[in-house]
This record gives C-alpha cells, structure tokens and sequence, in this order.
C-alpha cells in the first residue's frame, strides 16, 4: 500500500485482513482454503479462527468469490498465506 507521496503506508500487526478467493467450485475451494491453511500456519490453522463467507457469484453463475477473514501476525505471515492460497489449482484468483 501507498499514500499520495508512494511511501509504504505502515500496517500495525496483528491485525484482522481479508482475501478474496475467487474459483468455479463453492466446495473445492473451501477445501483448498483449509489446506492453504494449514501449510501457511504450520498445521496451526485449527487453534486460529477465521471466517469464510461467500461474496459473490458472477451473473452467469460460472465463478463465485469467497472472503476469507483472519488475524495475521506480520507481513511474513500474511504473504505466506497469499501465496498459499494462490498456488491451489482449485482458487483462480487471491485479492
């Protein structure tokens, strides 16, 4: 993130951050976000609460996105997640 003068705005950890997940399959992509999940926080994800909802579904119905919500710890943590859910075939796109 950057402010007007394109210096890095400063994120105060932890803090409470969403992803968009968006995919084909309500179902698959629940499961790769359980399995993202578990590799980012190192089988941990269990003892850390999140919520997943479903955002929104395109017009043609071909494409759902999900918001996933949780507390992350740091930058690490919240980048580690990203790339986590990004390399499931299941998730299309990580917002």
């Amino acid at each position: 993130m950057t402010n007007e003068k394109n210096e890095k705005l400063k994120i105060e950890y932890p803090c409470p951050w969403d992803f968009k997940i968006i995919g084909m399959n309500e179902d698959e992509m629940r499961a790769a976000v359980q399995v993202s999940l578990n590799e980012a926080l190192n089988q941990a994800s269990g003892d850390r609460e999140f919520e997943l909802g479903t955002s929104r579904t395109s017009d043609g119905g071909k494409y759902i996105s999900l918001r996933l919500n949780l507390m992350v710890l740091d930058e690490t943590e919240r980048n580690r997640i990203f790339s986590c859910l990004a390399k499931q075939p299941e998730i299309r796109i990580v917002i």
